[in-house]
């Protein structure tokens, strides 16, 4: 995958208000999010909104915050996650996904060919992986992982980027969002392996 060269700046940084507001994702749930949810939360301090360009055009969103979750030791899932941690401690550290989101024009098309998809969401994943990994080895901030809280026509796509459900009853019950995490070491991994193919290509 190569990466694509994002220009990364805060929600309340853009300079042109049109550019938020003709933003769509084509999802209810993560529009909703966006004009009737995100200023209040920034405002209150419960995450923080990043914005993804391409040139003048808006390609993707992505807000993080802290989190804390409360492990539960008989989880298959978690040991998987987060190795020894789970076993060790009642809860960990994680970053919060709060919202993920890509232009509805620049989503996945079936119709396309591989070669003439864009693959922002992984490129804008690749974004959040960085952010992480740079909070853990330049500014020395303990993270367990990340966790989600994926919308039902998403799960199946963070799967595919390695996240895992956080428990039997999220991976099997049908529900409008299921809660999905990935460890630390995985984030660090493709997040190296992806700096190495960018390298060599």
């Amino acid at each position: 995958m190569k990466v694509m060269d994002f220009e990364i700046v805060p929600h309340d940084a853009i300079l042109n208000p049109t550019d938020f507001n003709n933003y769509q994702t084509g999802i209810p749930l993560l529009d909703t999010f966006l004009f009737d949810e995100l200023d209040q939360m920034e405002q209150s301090n419960r995450t923080s909104m990043s914005v993804a360009y391409v040139e003048s055009e808006i390609v993707g969103m992505f807000a993080l915050s802290m989190a804390q979750i409360t492990t539960r030791q008989t989880s298959k899932v978690f040991n998987t996650a987060f190795g020894h941690g789970n076993q060790e401690y009642n809860s960990l550290p994680l970053i919060s996904l709060d919202h993920f989101s890509v232009n509805k024009k620049l989503q996945y098309d079936p119709v396309k060919k591989r070669e003439e998809q864009f693959s922002v969401g992984k490129n804008l994943l690749y974004a959040v992986f960085k952010t992480i990994v740079e909070m853990k080895n330049i500014y020395n901030i303990a993270e367990a992982g990340m966790v989600v809280e994926a919308i039902e026509s998403a799960t199946e796509w963070y799967e595919k980027q390695h996240f895992e459900y956080v428990d039997e009853y999220q991976a099997n019950m049908p529900k409008e969002t299921s809660i999905m995490i990935i460890g630390y070491d995985v984030i660090e991994q493709a997040y190296y392996e992806t700096n190495e193919l960018n390298a060599r290509n």
